[in-house]
């Protein structure tokens, strides 16, 4: 028994020695509960967005002070100015610069010539925009580059650099890793819709504490296109009804160029809203950014038939 006892009290020793050596290394550090408080807590390195030809072009095309234009001109040292105030709106078959172009800063008013299953009816006049092939096709040729067709594009595995057949869905999280800034996605559901990828939330200087709702996103890829979006038609809405008198005579439309985060559902996202006509809805849904713009999703829809990210200068 005194034997036991004897060893008990050499092991106790030693630990006692031990944590007092610990505490005197030179290599760790013993920190108190509120010393550790006071600590900054981790975040991952910032990588910052870069200056490119297609995002030069792309951001132009949002409205003034739009948050995301601010943060890259920042970044980068562009002093990209917008050359319509309001940003360019959505325009069913809008694929004419000249038109969009043409007395700006002021806008177009033009009739539309056919109808959309949803929005556009012809005959009606709106304020000229493009639809969502008229502004990358646009983009691509200020970069240099020619717009192949959304078709050939998604025919010509060549030029992918990730591709699907399937309606499975691209790791969002990672997709950052694989694209480069400038990206197109076209995407067929059946119809089709393309976008530019622009970067991340993060890479815009985004953090966890400037936006804790996003935290969870932050690394998600976004998106630039001409798209439905609530908060861009409220503000055409507003134009022509205090705009100049040629205005008074459009309709509204139901979106315009805005960025979007790729990758979530209408589960994630605390805020919705919806534009009627008749019978038909359109919804957005969106978060809200200290500046008050509003960040869309993008829905990666069930029924998407295909999809193909090409690279910014394709072959």
């Amino acid at each position: 028994m005194r034997t036991c006892r004897r060893t008990l009290a050499l092991l106790l020793a030693l630990l006692l020695l031990g944590s007092g050596a610990l505490a005197e290394s030179p290599w760790i550090s013993i920190r108190t509960d509120e010393e550790a408080e006071a600590l900054p807590t981790y975040a991952p390195p910032a990588v910052t967005v870069t200056r490119s030809p297609v995002l030069d072009a792309a951001l132009s095309l949002l409205e003034e002070g739009n948050p995301f234009l601010e943060r890259y001109n920042r970044f980068t040292g562009a002093d990209i100015k917008p050359p319509l105030p309001y940003g360019v709106p959505y325009f069913w078959g809008g694929q004419a610069p000249s038109h969009v172009f043409a007395k700006a800063p002021d806008y177009v008013v033009q009739k539309a010539w056919s109808s959309s299953p949803i929005w556009y009816d012809e005959g009606v006049t709106y304020i000229y925009g493009f639809d969502c092939v008229g502004f990358v096709s646009w983009v691509w040729s200020q970069a240099g580059q020619q717009w192949l067709g959304a078709d050939t594009l998604l025919a010509d595995r060549s030029c992918h650099r990730l591709s699907s057949s399937t309606v499975e869905q691209p790791p969002f999280r990672y997709l950052a890793e694989q694209l480069e800034l400038g990206d197109t996605l076209v995407i067929r559901y059946p119809g089709v819709h393309v976008m530019i990828y622009i970067g991340t939330l993060r890479m815009y200087g985004y953090t966890e504490q400037e936006v804790p709702e996003l935290a969870p996103w932050l690394d998600y890829p976004l998106v630039i296109h001409s798209t439905t979006h609530a908060q861009v038609a409220r503000r055409f809405r507003e134009l022509i009804k205090s705009g100049l008198q040629k205005y008074k005579l459009a309709s509204m439309p139901d979106g315009g160029v805005a960025v979007s985060l790729l990758g979530l559902s209408p589960e994630d996202t605390p805020y919705h809203a919806i534009l009627e006509k008749g019978e038909q809805k359109e919804y957005t849904w969106y978060f809200v950014l200290p500046d008050g713009t509003w960040l869309n999703i993008f829905r990666w829809q069930k029924s998407i038939q295909k999809y193909a990210w090409i690279p910014v200068k394709p072959q």
